[in-house]
């Protein structure tokens, strides 16, 4: 046993400047869906290109834009950004996040995983409790292409690299967790038909809906204890640490 402070977990929302990089590493549905973005949009090619896969943020001014190798930027904006006209080009819109209570796992399992601690904020290795908790999220993806002749080179791009369930990794608190992106049979690829009388330009617009399967690792912080603590291989007397004093009334002897 040992007494020392209380190791706090520094979440994102509770620290001076937002969205830091180093404490990033506990937004574990923004890994999720960069990981799924950077899968699309490196396995989804037309005319040899990837077709930028991203989400329109218009909730505040900033736009959020993944483009030069998916890496962590903010840019300021006032309008639509010039990527956004381009063509062929996907916006992607999360739909739903839900919990197959049949997949649900065995109770809480001890495992290992990195954070930062919050006494001398370095990153230290620690052990708890840990349940995995399947996650299902829903994606709509809507490309907008140049002409109908586009627009059938992608479904046929899309069936061949989504059609069979595909597979990506995403490091989560230092642990290696594997995500797979579904494509539903039920769902049917709604490609708008063409009409020689409207007045409007020639743009074609293709939605599905993929599903990303995935799991979320719960921590015990109550049964948290950092990995150079741990008694691997007790052996003789083992001492009690009793207000910071080493004491020999309380001695358990280990066979």
């Amino acid at each position: 046993m040992y007494n020392e402070i209380k190791d706090k977990w520094l979440r994102p929302w509770n620290i001076k400047k937002f969205d830091d990089l180093t404490v990033r590493d506990e937004r574990f549905f923004s890994i999720v869906i960069k990981g799924c973005l950077s899968f699309l949009n490196k396995n989804i090619v037309m005319y040899d290109k990837p077709i930028n896969h991203f989400i329109f943020n218009t909730g505040s001014s900033y736009l959020y834009i993944e483009s030069d190798g998916y890496e962590y930027k903010i840019s300021e904006t006032t309008g639509e950004d010039q990527m956004y006209n381009t063509l062929p080009r996907c916006v992607c819109n999360l739909n739903d996040i839900n919990i197959p209570i049949d997949n649900l796992t065995n109770p809480f399992i001890r495992g290992v995983y990195e954070r930062k601690s919050s006494i001398d904020n370095e990153y230290k290795g620690y052990n708890a409790q840990i349940r995995r908790l399947p996650l299902e999220i829903t994606m709509n993806l809507t490309y907008v292409l140049s002409n109908f002749n586009e627009s059938i080179i992608l479904v046929q791009e899309i069936i061949d690299k989504l059609v069979f369930q595909q597979y990506f990794n995403i490091n989560y608190l230092g642990q290696i967790i594997q995500c797979s992106i579904e494509f539903p049979v039920q769902s049917n690829i709604n490609v708008n038909k063409i009409d020689f009388d409207s007045p409007e330009v020639n743009q074609k617009t293709i939605e599905i809906q993929i599903k990303i399967n995935t799991n979320y690792p719960i921590v015990n912080q109550l049964t948290e204890i950092e990995n150079s603590k741990v008694i691997e291989t007790p052996g003789g007397d083992l001492n009690i640490i009793m207000n910071k004093k080493i004491t020999d009334v309380h001695k358990y002897k280990f066979n």
